[in-house]
């Protein structure tokens, strides 16, 4: 294989159904994060500030600030969660175009978490939100570093679609 490369080509109905799964549980996931910052916001203010007495007045309204500063950085976390999250999967649901990468793989690797095994590979040229992918035993037993392969990704919020060897795909 001389080298890297990468074409973009129009998406299948296949990676629309699987952009739209990404985008579903990035809501899901989002309307939690939501939540827990609405309900901070509104708890908060309620609770009371640290000293009571002479300086009761003094400690309130500095309370105050800080609950309106915490809950602001809360606000702009979550806004650029839901930027994050959301705007690539939405605009590559929009332009409906993939990225199609034939590459080489450079390592295979045995991931142990949680005390289940994990069998991943990178390749040249990859993403760096992708990193690895996660693969099937078998898959890992079929691949050597230096084995050709095709990898799909959309183009914006850089989901893996799909990935096949050129092995495969040729024999």
């Amino acid at each position: 294989m001389p080298g890297i490369t990468k074409s973009e080509k129009p998406l299948s109905f296949e990676d629309s159904a699987k952009l739209e799964g990404y985008k579903c549980r990035a809501k899901r996931e989002l309307r939690f994060a939501g939540m827990f910052v609405l309900v901070i916001s509104i708890i908060l203010p309620f609770l009371p500030p640290k000293y009571s007495g002479q300086k009761a007045m003094l400690d309130i309204m500095s309370y105050s600030q800080a609950v309106a500063g915490i809950v602001s950085v809360f606000a702009v976390v979550f806004l650029w969660a839901v930027y994050y999250m959301l705007y690539g999967i939405y605009k590559d649901l929009k332009e409906k175009i993939k990225i199609v990468l034939t590459t080489v793989v450079v390592s295979v690797n045995n991931n142990k978490y949680k005390g289940r095994n994990y069998k991943t590979f990178s390749a040249a040229g990859m993403p760096y939100r992708l990193g690895r992918v996660n693969i099937t035993e078998n898959e890992a037993d079929e691949l050597k570093p230096g084995d050709p392969v095709v990898i799909e990704y959309s183009k914006y919020g850089k989901k893996l679609l799909g990935w096949r060897s050129v092995d495969r795909l040729n024999g």
